[in-house]
């Protein structure tokens, strides 16, 4: 399959989850968790004119600038991305996985004719790998970032922005127990900021990361082949999978990684 001949219209979700700019920024968080997922195209009078990520819901409501703010206080114009990077319906997946691997980043809005007709995702992509037989040992990363369950959320948060990753292997005495992504942390700093009182700034800061990571750790190994992380990610609902080695944590992959492998492949 040569990805320089797929087109991004083929892949793009059309049906678009919108939210104003005007709206506060409890809206967004919510809407997200409602339709699972990670990131709302935003608008002003229709047109697009930014994009917030659980990320940017994470980053705003952990600062210090906006530390005594409730979410209803803030709206998404304050966190979000604006003028985001677009892409046009006829330009390849090739060139769509390249672009997003260079700027960080895990979603376009496709425009055409200056109108917006879709998002494509690093989730979408990931449908031309459903039956890819390459094995996952060249391209899953073997640096990973852990945390203790112990550890406070403001840490982890800070790890995840410092090295703009979407999420963070929670170890113990050698051992995976778990996985904290940023929508978990917006999650968990979305419902304390809910509060509005004297306390609540040190209650966020007291938060653990055990208190809100996810348990049941969907893995891989490096033996496993793409389709199979696709399989996992696609039926799981999640961007990544620890590798483990006989139970030894010896790497990640994400979908940032797969979208690299797009990216890079030869054709």
């Amino acid at each position: 399959m040569r990805f320089d001949e797929i087109k991004v219209g083929e892949l793009m979700t059309k049906e678009l989850i919108t939210i104003d700019k005007s709206r506060k920024l409890s809206d967004a968080l919510d809407l997200m968790l409602k339709k699972g997922i990670h990131r709302l195209i935003v608008t002003d009078d229709g047109k697009l004119c930014g994009i917030i990520t659980a990320m940017d819901i994470m980053e705003t409501l952990g600062s210090y600038k906006y530390g005594r703010s409730t979410t209803s206080r803030l709206h998404v114009a304050t966190a979000m991305t604006k003028n985001p990077l677009t892409i046009t319906p006829d330009a390849s997946i090739k060139a769509c996985a390249k672009l997003m691997v260079e700027n960080r980043i895990s979603s376009l809005p496709v425009v055409e004719n200056d109108e917006l007709v879709g998002i494509i995702t690093t989730t979408d992509l990931l449908k031309v790998l459903k039956d890819d037989e390459t094995p996952i040992e060249p391209i899953y990363n073997k640096f990973v970032i852990t945390v203790k369950p112990t550890d406070r959320l403001v840490h982890a948060r800070k790890l995840m922005l410092d090295n703009r990753i979407g999420r963070v292997v929670v170890v113990e005495e050698g051992k995976v127990v778990g996985i904290l992504s940023e929508k978990d942390i917006a999650k968990a700093f979305g419902v304390f900021k809910k509060l509005s009182d004297r306390y609540q700034s040190s209650r966020v800061r007291n938060l653990i990361v055990e208190d809100v990571m996810t348990q049941n750790v969907v893995t891989a190994s490096p033996s496993e082949r793409i389709k199979d992380v696709v399989s996992k990610m696609l039926e799981h609902d999640i961007s990544g999978l620890p590798v483990l080695n006989n139970d030894e944590l010896v790497g990640i992959i994400t979908k940032t990684d797969l979208a690299k492998y797009i990216a890079e492949k030869e054709e």
